[in-house]
């Protein structure tokens, strides 16, 4: 079981780097042009959120490693924490777009 949860988690990052995050900066880009400064301040806000997310979710990816090579046993409940993680992390990441969405439209 755990490497198949491993494998599904694989293609959640595969997923998460090679779709969500080009797709997140290249809104961010277009977002962020011509914005008055309170709007460039909530996003700095949002991208500190996902930036703890994001750091939240290596940890946790580095308990993987160590779980699987050292406690086999353990590896089941830290890769389900993996996945919340990376579930939390997506979350934010696509609350972002749709702001930067909304966004697009002002000046």
């Amino acid at each position: 079981m755990t490497s198949a949860k491993q494998n599904l988690l694989a293609a959640e990052l595969q997923r998460y780097f090679g779709e969500t995050c080009p797709a997140l900066v290249e809104r961010w880009q277009e977002a962020i042009v011509g914005k008055p400064p309170a709007i460039l301040r909530e996003l700095a806000r949002d991208l500190q959120e996902l930036e703890a997310a994001t750091n939240e979710t290596n940890r946790e990816l580095s308990a993987i490693q160590i779980a699987v090579f050292e406690d086999e046993e353990s590896a089941e409940a830290v890769l389900d924490h993996a996945f919340a993680s990376l579930e939390h992390l997506e979350e934010l990441a696509e609350a972002m777009m749709r702001r930067m969405d909304e966004l697009k439209g002002l000046k």
